[in-house]
Formats: C-alpha cells, structure tokens, sequence
C-alpha cells in the first residue's frame, strides 16, 4: 500500500534543467509551492518529458522521488 501524504502542506519542486555530457549536470532550480498539490502538478504538467526525470519535491515529512510524484499525479487526475 502506497503510504499518505498530506497534499495540503508546503513543497519545494527541485529539478536538473541541462544535462550534458555524461558526468556533467547543470545546477538545479527550485521553486516553493503552498501545497504539494501545487508542485506535482507543476512538475508532471510545466516541466519538459526530459526534465521531469531529475525532479523531486521536498517537504518537512521527507522527499518525493519522481516515481511518487506520478503516483499521486495518476491518484489527482482520477479524482472527480
């Protein structure tokens, strides 16, 4: 069972703009977000495909790797 998050709290979306060469990674962006609501949203629906890759959302309970940020995006869109 997929463990709660409460959607309601604070998030920061973190992500990798520019990847080049192997080895080389450009410097990350941040962007604060009232709910995590808010940042997956922003993150599965204003990043490009090739960036969400390197996206994570951080909050005071912990991060959300990529593969959770899809999870409650597919949970969000199935909502009435």
């Amino acid at each position: 069972m997929i463990e709660k998050i409460a959607l309601d709290q604070p998030a920061n979306a973190m992500w990798i703009p520019e990847i080049g060469p192997p080895g080389m990674i450009g410097g990350g962006e941040t962007r604060h977000f009232d709910s995590v609501d808010n940042a997956v949203r922003f993150v599965m629906e204003e990043l490009l495909f090739e960036v969400r890759a390197t996206a994570w959302i951080t909050t005071d309970e912990g991060a959300l790797p990529i593969e959770r940020i899809e999870e409650i995006y597919r949970e969000l869109s199935a909502e009435p």
